[in-house]
C-alpha cells in the first residue's frame, strides 16, 4: 500500500512510500480497506481470511524511509481533549506500539518514485467471530486519553462490538433485531460526528437504519429509520445500504446502496 508523506501545491509533486505488514500472510488474507485514527497516530485494518482487526501505530514520518532508521518506534498521541467513557473495569492499559499498513493512494500529475520501507508490525489484534463487514474509529479518539481509544466493528452473524484499542477487549455490544425478532448483522456502521450515537444499516431482511445510543449497549434502539416497505419496492431507497455518512456539522445523514440510490 502507498502512503502519501508530503505534497507541494496541487498537481505538482506528491511523495509516497510503500509499507507492508510483517504478519499478514497468504494470498487470500489481504487488508480490507483501512481507517486512520482521528488523531492521525494509528491505522486500523481488517484482513479477509483470518477475521482479524489489526492496529498499527504510525512511526514519525521522518524515520519512515531514512537509511538505518528504526521504523518500529513508539507512536505518540494527539492533543485532542475529548473523551468517551471508561473501560468496563475502569482500567486503561497503555499500550499500542508498532507499525503497519494502509492509508489512501493519492495521484498527481507528477509522482516521485516510491521508496520501500521496513515492514510495520501489528500493535494490537482483535478477532471477530466471522468475516468483518465494517469498522470505524470513535470520532473523538485521543491516544493521550485511553478511555477514548475505541473502535466499532461488525461481522457476519455477530452483534456490533465496541472494542478497546488498548486491550482489544469488547467494551459493549449492540444487537439490531429485525421484524421477526431475530438478531441481524448490519453491513455498514458508523458513529455520529460527536460519537453519541451509532448508525447501523445494510440488513438483508429490512430496509432500515438502526440508531443506538453509544452509552446504552444491548438490543434497544433509540430509533429505527425505515427506508421503504421492502428491499425491492419502489418507495424510498432501493437495495441494501452500503454506505453511511454525516455532514461536518452532524445535522442529518446520508446513505447509499449498490442499486445507485441514495
Amino acid at each position: 500500500m502507498s502512503i502519501p508523506t508530503s505534497a507541494t501545491t496541487s498537481a505538482t509533486t506528491i511523495k509516497q512510500i510503500s509499507v507492508v505488514s510483517s504478519d499478514i500472510h497468504g494470498d487470500s488474507n489481504f487488508p480490507q480497506g483501512c481507517q486512520i485514527s482521528p488523531d492521525g497516530l494509528c491505522v486500523l485494518t481488517a484482513t479477509a481470511a483470518d477475521n482479524f482487526l489489526r492496529l498499527y501505530n504510525v512511526p514519525p514520518i521522518a524515520t519512515w524511509c531514512s537509511e538505518g532508521a528504526d521504523v518500529g518506534a513508539d507512536a505518540g498521541a494527539s492533543n485532542n481533549d475529548d473523551i468517551m467513557t471508561e473501560d468496563k473495569n475502569g482500567e486503561s492499559n497503555d499500550g499500542h506500539n508498532g507499525q503497519d499498513s494502509a492509508a489512501t493512494s493519492a495521484t498527481a500529475s507528477t509522482s516521485t518514485p516510491t521508496p520501500s520501507c521496513p515492514p510495520w508490525q501489528t500493535s494490537l489484534y482483535a478477532r471477530e467471530g466471522d468475516s468483518i463487514r465494517s469498522y470505524c474509529w470513535y470520532p473523538l479518539m485521543n491516544s493521550y486519553h485511553p478511555p477514548s481509544c475505541a473502535f466499532l466493528a461488525c461481522s457476519r452473524d455477530q452483534p456490533i462490538h465496541l472494542i478497546d484499542a488498548y486491550t482489544s477487549k469488547i467494551r459493549a455490544s449492540y444487537r439490531p433485531y429485525n421484524a421477526l425478532d431475530e438478531m441481524e448483522s448490519p453491513s455498514v456502521i458508523t458513529f455520529t460526528p460527536d460519537g453519541s450515537r451509532i448508525f447501523a444499516s445494510g440488513f438483508k431482511t429490512d430496509r432500515t437504519i438502526h440508531v443506538f445510543d453509544t452509552a446504552i449497549p444491548g438490543r434497544d434502539c433509540s430509533n429505527v429509520l425505515r427506508l421503504g416497505k421492502t428491499r425491492r419496492s419502489k418507495d424510498g431507497q432501493r437495495g441494501i445500504v452500503s454506505a453511511l455518512a454525516f455532514p461536518g456539522g452532524g445535522n442529518g445523514s446520508g446513505s447509499g446502496s449498490g442499486s445507485g440510490s441514495g
